[in-house]
């Protein structure tokens, strides 16, 4: 009797960010013969998002942003690219991601839908006018609208407003800073080093205005432009708005489709979802240890997540998980503790090259840290400290 050949595994990618093209981009290596669907309602072109927050500086147009264009990664990796199209349900029964071109079937489905900027509620005829920047169109608009040595409005001191802001101040616009918290990155560092960053980027013009929340944009009327009015009064005149006040993960289709949800997609150690033959990966999905957006974590899951998902049960191993600021006037390099750790920062070392702060938790183990300046070259003996005693 004839052996019956079995079919290629037909794997169903949803969104065409990092995290996406690199879920594809480890499948495709580990099988030349899997059928390979991208369903994305974004142009399908691949760059970077973390280039976002420095591409002023280095004189990016969103079009040099694209590192490859969607017909390239389509032929590179043998793709059936539905470029456009949204997915709008999973049929976990009959296995097939429902989509505005119709349902596409699937083995394996792999959830990397990514986040969607937090919108505060503002008040205002001009609030729907603030622009947060997670994806290249956005970054195209602000190239646009933004005049030469504009005054631009930045909602929000974490990551991504404070690599605005030096970004921004670095290529001869004009940002004000609007934050509730006290100080820069509060939720990332301690107070000492949120004062030095506020310091830097104010020297070289950054004005802060913190402690305080936008309360109101409006149309300035005469003139292009926009007015804001903060909590206590004070009004804000700029070109442009941009509000990074933090991501929050995309779960609505999961959600729909009955998978666990905390803050993001519940995947176990494998990048499983509460359905085994569906995954989710970066912005969207919540890790074992928590969220992880950021460049590492993703290639660390891909590089399981793909094996798995062709038959090869891969345990995902992530490396620590430090994260570079992109601030030039005041260089940082960090490793949060894990939400919730019980602990306080001690500074180890503060001097003309830079300060050096440890989170130690309650049992007396690092669980973090932050280095500024030329101490910023310590970083892999610093990692190597993590879950050692102090």
């Amino acid at each position: 009797m004839a052996m019956v050949d079995t079919p290629p595994p037909a794997i169903v990618v949803v969104g065409s960010g990092l995290a996406g093209f690199g879920v594809l981009r480890e499948l495709r290596r580990l099988s030349p013969e899997a059928k390979l669907t991208l369903v994305t309602l974004e142009e399908g072109h691949f760059y970077s998002k973390p280039a976002l927050s420095t591409a002023l500086a280095k004189g990016k147009t969103a079009e040099t942003l694209v590192t490859s264009n969607a017909e390239k990664m389509t032929a590179q990796l043998k793709l059936d690219a539905r470029i456009g199209r949204e997915a709008e349900a999973i049929d976990r029964t009959g296995k097939a991601l429902l989509t505005t071109g119709g349902p596409v079937p699937y083995d394996a489905l792999v959830l990397a839908t990514g986040a969607l900027p937090v919108r505060p509620p503002i008040d205002g005829e001009a609030a729907h006018r603030a622009i947060a920047v997670n994806q290249l169109d956005h970054y195209a608009r602000l190239r646009k609208e933004l005049p030469d040595g504009g005054r631009v409005l930045i909602m929000g001191s974490g990551l991504v407003g404070t690599e605005f802001a030096n970004d921004l101040i670095s290529t001869g616009y004009r940002p004000v800073v609007v934050d509730m918290l006290p100080l820069p990155l509060a939720q990332l560092v301690p107070p000492a080093v949120g004062e030095k960053v506020r310091d830097a980027l104010a020297a070289e013009g950054v004005e802060w205005r913190l402690g305080r929340r936008v309360t109101a944009i409006n149309y300035k009327g005469d003139a292009p432009g926009y007015v804001a009015t903060l909590d206590d009064g004070t009004v804000i005149e700029a070109d442009l708005v941009l509000s990074a006040v933090g991501l929050r993960p995309n779960v609505a289709l999961a959600a729909e489709a009955g998978l666990d949800i905390g803050l993001g997609i519940k995947v176990n150690a494998f990048g499983q979802t509460s359905d085994p033959a569906i995954f989710a990966i970066g912005d969207c999905a919540e890790y074992v240890h928590g969220l992880s957006a950021y460049v590492t974590p993703i290639m660390a899951a891909a590089r399981a997540i793909a094996p798995t998902a062709l038959g090869t049960p891969t345990e995902i191993r992530f490396p620590p998980l430090s994260v570079q600021v992109k601030t030039t006037l005041l260089p940082i390099n960090l490793l949060p503790p894990s939400r919730g750790t019980e602990g306080e920062w001690r500074c180890i070392e503060d001097d003309a090259a830079g300060s050096k702060h440890l989170f130690v938790d309650t049992g007396g183990v690092v669980r973090g840290y932050v280095l500024t300046q030329d101490k910023c070259e310590q970083r892999p003996e610093m990692d190597a400290r993590v879950g050692e005693s102090a």
